[in-house]
């Protein structure tokens, strides 16, 4: 298993991206082979996950209520509106 840190966001936009709030740590539990921790506080929000699959989600941390999203290398371009 890999773990990733997820990147800190100020706002997401609303846009391009839902906000997830995650009330467990981990949020989400899946058969995939890397999981993801909060930028500030290091607690695993995403847990054995494909990652693709969450590339227009930002999440707020239950532990220390920051915001984060997947790493830029995992997003995906906003949709046109």
């Amino acid at each position: 298993m890999t773990i990733q840190r997820l990147e800190f966001v100020d706002l997401p936009d609303p846009r391009a991206t839902t906000l997830f709030e995650i009330s467990t740590i981990p949020g989400i539990s899946g058969k995939g082979d890397t999981s993801y921790e909060c930028p500030s506080c290091n607690s695993i929000l995403l847990e054995n996950i494909v990652s693709p699959d969450f590339t227009r989600i930002a999440f707020r941390c239950p532990a220390c209520g920051s915001l984060s999203q997947m790493p830029d290398k995992h997003r995906r371009a906003p949709r046109p509106v």
